[in-house]
């Protein structure tokens, strides 16, 4: 007989690196489990209760002297999605929220008996808090998260039997603070939705796709690019600022340098724009549980430059199929990138063996994650 587990995330499926890793674990897990879903939008293949915005939340994102405020405005989300979860909590045998969201739908399910999971994202709320602050005061912004949001994590990682992290750096970082009880599943990829790269652009194309906030270490990037000073060659950012002092500052790169643009796109409608028609990706990132978008280039078949501090590091093999460089080193990233620019031949030799990674990925880890539940609740 099936066992029911109940997965709550603050986020659409699909939607953003929070509603991917959604998609991926409810595909993931239904055809072990019978499903039920607590999220933001609906999933046809399984029950879902559509949990409302937060109405204090959504005042915050509209009021432009109170906006700044996002660690206010994540916070005041993250717990109301949480508490609307925990009131409507159905009886199952296991129970996983995602870390920030879940404290009192954690203490609720094990009321009713459940085993509990908390799904982390990022790396241990210590870690990511502390790269997130540091990189959020060279911008003078405030994180994404408090204080309040990390001591809530931290107590949701004590009452979890089991904690799901997305690569061994993350899983690392938990070790270092003392937990055992961690398993490293990985996200999936479908390598046919990506256009293959063919390298006929007739630029060195530099690209960079995600948020645009400070701990994702951009401006390193731009650092880089700047010191190459190369001719025909540019930089492209694939997504939006998330605050005013970032646009000033991108706004004020562009002037400097007109080879550097920022192009506010949904990544996921124009893959073959935005991959395929780049040399290469950098993903500078302090602070990284994984990177999707290290996956998708990979995938797409170019070349890779990612830090030691993304988990997605776990795909690369440096020299191989891209570069793994010390996090917050813009003199590595300018060196790395001027070699393949120096020998074009690489770009697309590195390509193919990138993209191969991709396909070889034959992996049984959600088989090992749908077993390991079903040992916690035997």
């Amino acid at each position: 007989m099936r066992q029911t587990i109940v997965l709550s995330a603050n986020a659409s499926p699909q939607r953003g690196g929070q509603g991917l890793n959604l998609y991926h674990m409810v595909n993931g897990l239904r055809g072990c489990f019978d499903v039920v879903l607590f999220c933001r939008d609906a999933f046809p293949a399984v029950k879902t209760q559509i949990v409302p915005p937060s109405i204090l939340s959504s005042w915050i994102g509209k009021v432009p002297v109170v906006r700044r405020h996002r660690d206010l405005q994540n916070r005041w989300s993250d717990v109301h999605f949480d508490e609307y979860v925990a009131r409507r909590l159905p009886p199952a045998k296991l129970f996983q929220g995602v870390g920030g969201q879940c404290y009192h739908s954690l203490e609720r399910a094990k009321t009713l008996g459940c085993r509990t999971v908390v799904d982390s994202i990022t790396t241990h709320i210590d870690d990511f808090f502390d790269h997130q602050k540091r990189e959020c005061a060279k911008f003078n912004v405030r994180p994404a998260i408090g204080d309040r949001m990390r001591d809530r994590t931290r107590k949701e990682y004590s009452r979890a039997d089991l904690i799901r992290v997305l690569s061994e750096h993350a899983r690392r970082t938990f070790l270092e603070r003392g937990f055992q009880n961690v398993i490293v599943v990985r996200p999936r990829l479908d390598v046919s939705e990506f256009p293959e790269a063919k390298f006929q652009e007739g630029k060195f194309r530099v690209s960079f796709v995600g948020l645009l906030e400070p701990w994702k270490g951009f401006h390193y990037l731009a650092d880089a690019f700047n010191a190459l000073d190369l001719p025909n060659a540019e930089l492209v950012f694939w997504g939006a600022p998330g605050t005013r002092s970032v646009s000033h500052y991108l706004q004020d790169l562009m002037r400097r340098n007109p080879n550097i643009h920022v192009r506010p796109v949904e990544v996921r409608t124009c893959y073959g724009e935005v991959y395929a028609k780049s040399s290469v990706l950098v993903h500078p990132s302090l602070s990284e549980g994984f990177g999707y978008v290290v996956a998708e280039a990979m995938a797409s078949g170019i070349p890779v430059i990612v830090t030691r501090n993304a988990g997605a590091a776990d795909l690369v093999e440096d020299g191989k199929n891209g570069y793994v460089v010390p996090a917050g080193d813009p003199e590595s990233i300018r060196d790395r990138l001027a070699h393949l620019a120096a020998h074009p031949e690489l770009l697309e030799k590195m390509g193919r063996a990138a993209r191969q990674t991709m396909l070889e990925r034959h992996d049984d880890e959600w088989r090992k994650y749908a077993d390991a539940l079903e040992q916690l609740i035997a």
